[in-house]
């Protein structure tokens, strides 16, 4: 049986994207300024000053251009799925207003989706489809113990579904085989974050996750194998796999440089070499796979960036941020269901305050920029890969 199976993984995804519009609004600089209720996820010590029960709503249109260009067979293939629409929900109860806070949210950190057409030329060795969805439950409290520090923690109890299928060839004139992979499971981390306001117009914030190792159970099915397979073997088994997220440790500035104008600058590390090669277990049907394990090996990572907020007026506010993210992924691991490079996102946006609501939306351009790919370990998987984004983010907050 030929071909390789090539995961789509959530670290090299969507995650590198805040959910609510705020937050993408000052991308690059959010750790120490964001205010909006999302932040008992990014940065939960922000929370400790709320004074009023809030509750925010996210969603958000994506679409995706990725199109990769084989240089061994001459062949194109694109993404035929490139609309992807997330949401996120977040609530902020001060248990004593202005000190105390307790938080809960629910929303989509991680995730990404590919969808390939069933005739190209490199369907033996892409998934035509391939789908990783996590649910993210976030409780977190956080505390003021006094006017320069507050200190915040969490867990992520975090749900993830995985349906990967893939093609393989059985012989001439004769239909194609497939592979189908479902599961899902839970995983549970934690992280925590520290604000150190410097001066009344001066912030520092520290943030620390914990890696979340997410084990998946479901099933696996052969269809199109002659006679069944080999002996010993079925075509439908068990399947189990697991994931690892990564942990990571982030730092953030922000300063009001005047009573309109504030700055932020992040820094970010990530710990993505902590992913092992993702396991193929299968009660019965090891003698069908590809192989027994789907190789990573990535490299650990950086986010650097910026963001600026300006206040117009009492209701008005305009945002616009910037964020460096690299890359992760070798050439020698490289697939098309995974296709990045280092990421450039650059983002702006307006908000509107009201007394007790608030509507945000900004509008973000993720760019990768081509990269051409020479070392993959599957010489068909060498050429050059594209792949961008456009996101529009819509947040509407309630205080109580």
């Amino acid at each position: 049986m030929t071909g390789m199976l090539g995961l789509t993984h959530a670290a090299e995804s969507l995650s590198v994207i805040p959910d609510s519009a705020e937050a993408l609004g000052i991308v690059g600089g959010r750790f120490a300024n964001l205010q909006d209720a999302s932040a008992l996820r990014v940065s939960p010590a922000n929370i400790a000053d709320a004074d009023r029960p809030e509750l925010l709503v996210n969603a958000a249109l994506w679409h995706g251009d990725i199109k990769f260009n084989s240089a061994a067979t001459g062949a194109t293939i694109k993404n035929e799925a490139p609309w992807v629409i997330p949401a996120s929900l977040y609530m902020v109860l001060p248990i004593q207003p202005g000190r105390l806070s307790f938080g809960l949210g629910i929303s989509t950190p991680y995730g990404l989706g590919s969808e390939f057409s069933k005739t190209s030329i490199l369907r033996y060795f892409v998934p035509y489809e391939s789908s990783l969805i996590t649910m993210n439950i976030t409780p977190a409290i956080a505390w003021k113990i006094n006017d320069q520090w507050s200190i915040g923690a969490g867990l992520e109890i975090m749900r993830g579904r995985l349906e990967l299928n893939q093609l393989f060839f059985r012989g001439v004139g004769v239909p194609d085989g497939e592979l189908k992979f479902g599961a899902d499971g839970w995983g549970v981390g934690g992280y925590m974050g520290v604000t150190w306001n410097l001066t009344p117009h001066q912030r520092l914030a520290l943030v620390g996750r914990l890696p979340i190792k997410v084990s998946m159970d479901g099933s696996f099915e052969a269809q199109g194998v002659p006679g069944g397979g080999p002996p010993g073997t079925a075509a439908q088994s068990d399947f189990e796999t697991d994931m690892t997220f990564p942990g990571s440790l982030a730092l953030g500035y922000g300063i009001d440089v005047t009573e309109r104008l504030t700055l932020g600058f992040d820094f970010k590390w990530s710990a993505n070499s902590s992913h092992d090669d993702i396991p193929l277990r299968t009660s019965n049907s090891a003698a069908l796979l590809p192989a027994p394990s789907i190789a990573l090996n990535w490299r650990n990572s950086i986010d650097l960036g910026m963001g600026a907020t300006y206040k117009i007026n009492p209701v008005w506010l305009a945002r616009a941020g910037y964020l460096f993210s690299e890359n992760s992924m070798p050439d020698s691991t490289y697939t098309p269901a995974i296709a990045n490079n280092d990421r450039h996102v650059f983002s702006m946006g307006m908000g509107w305050q009201g007394k007790n609501n608030s509507v945000d939306l900004t509008y973000a351009f993720v760019f990768n920029p081509g990269r051409t790919v020479t070392g993959a370990n599957t010489a068909v998987l060498n050429g050059r890969y594209k792949h961008q984004w456009h996101v529009l983010s819509l947040s509407i907050t309630h205080r109580f």
